[in-house]
Order: C-alpha cells, then sequence, then structure tokens
C-alpha cells in the first residue's frame, strides 16, 4: 500500500477515492498538501488575508462535510481551485449587496514567478523583473490564463471549467495573451523571454 504522505501525482485520483470513502488519511493528506496552495491562490484575487485564510479552511471544511456526495476526479488540484474561487467570489457578491454597489470586480494579481517556465537566458533580477512587467501589462484574464496553463500546467480542459469558458475561447484568450507578450517583447531593449516556448505549449 502506498505511503500517503509520500503519494505522488499519479496517485492522487485514488487517495481522492480513498477520502471520499472517509479515509481521515486521505483527507489529511490533502489538507497538507494544498492548505498554502489553496492560500496564494486565493491571494491573487484580493490582498485581505484573513479572508482567504478563512476561504481556505471553509473550503476544507465544506469537502469534508460533503464527501459521500462528492464526485470523483482525476485532477484533485483544479477541483479546489474551482471551489476555493467559487467560495471567494460568493463573499465578494455579499460585499456588493452590503455596499449597494453595481460589482465587485476581483482582478487577477501578477505577483507570482513564472521565470523558471519562459526564460531563455541567464536568470538575473533585471530578467525577472521585465517578465513581471510584460505579465502585469496584460489584462486580469489574460494573466489568470497565462497564470493557470503555464505557472500552474493545468490542462486546457480543466481551465474551461475554472474560467467558465469554453474550449476554443480559452484558446483564444492564450493566443491573444502570447500575441500581447510577442509584442512587448519586440518593443523591449533587452529580450528576455523565450516566446517560442509559449506557444510551443499551448
Amino acid at each position: 500500500m502506498m505511503l500517503i504522505e509520500q503519494a505522488k501525482p499519479i496517485e492522487e485520483q485514488l487517495l481522492w477515492e480513498m477520502f471520499l470513502s472517509g479515509d481521515d488519511r486521505a483527507y489529511a493528506y490533502f489538507y497538507r498538501k494544498y492548505t498554502d496552495e489553496l492560500f496564494a491562490y486565493g491571494m491573487r484575487f484580493t490582498f485581505d488575508r484573513e479572508l482567504v485564510k478563512d476561504t481556505v479552511q471553509d473550503v476544507f471544511v465544506k469537502i469534508y462535510r460533503n464527501r459521500s456526495r462528492l464526485s470523483k476526479t482525476d485532477k484533485v488540484k483544479p477541483y479546489l481551485y474551482m471551489a476555493m474561487k467559487n467560495m471567494l467570489f460568493n463573499v465578494f457578491e455579499k460585499e456588493k449587496a452590503s455596499y449597494q454597489i453595481d460589482t465587485v470586480e476581483p482582478v487577477f494579481i501578477t505577483e507570482y514567478s513564472i521565470e523558471d517556465r519562459i526564460i531563455a537566458d541567464e536568470q538575473d533580477a533585471e530578467h525577472i523583473r521585465k517578465i513581471n512587467q510584460l505579465l502585469d501589462a496584460l489584462p486580469p484574464r489574460q494573466k489568470e490564463v497565462m497564470y493557470y496553463r503555464y505557472v500552474e500546467g493545468i490542462e486546457l480542459s480543466e481551465i474551461c471549467k475554472l474560467m467558465d469558458m469554453n474550449y476554443q475561447s480559452v484558446q483564444n484568450l492564450i493566443q491573444r495573451s502570447i500575441k500581447r507578450i510577442k509584442q512587448l517583447y519586440a518593443e523591449s531593449s533587452k529580450p528576455v523571454l523565450n516566446v517560442q516556448l509559449l506557444s510551443h505549449n499551448l
């Protein structure tokens, strides 16, 4: 029997099924592995650390209470990301009602490191700064889709669920993002990106 503490990604589907069947060790594995990741993900939509912390706890409480009714999945991380995003956006909707305003638009924050995925040459501070500048120039939805695809490595079918978009729309959004990065790359006085790597991994 596999050691839960040393589970590989390919084994997470089995662990998820164990969790759904009532195995608390499997639940503890997911809690330990994904608490920090969900917190970091939530912080991309708001600077309210306490709200994000509370929402992470709410996600795990909810899946524990409802595990007998949850679906099997071989994509646990996107599943948890979806739960986290839905809960956060529910809070944003409540805030909209509380403050009697028309909309509360969460802005996807680009404070993440993507340099290991797309830097072609030496990895110095100036290159990293330039990369973050290029990404920061993208509109929020483009920032979000590039994060899912190239930082988290999430498959397009799962990105569709996270962003509530169809497959072709997600592909188009990525292509527009890459095109914009290429334009910025061409305008940069010091090239830093192997933009072809992005296109090949679409």
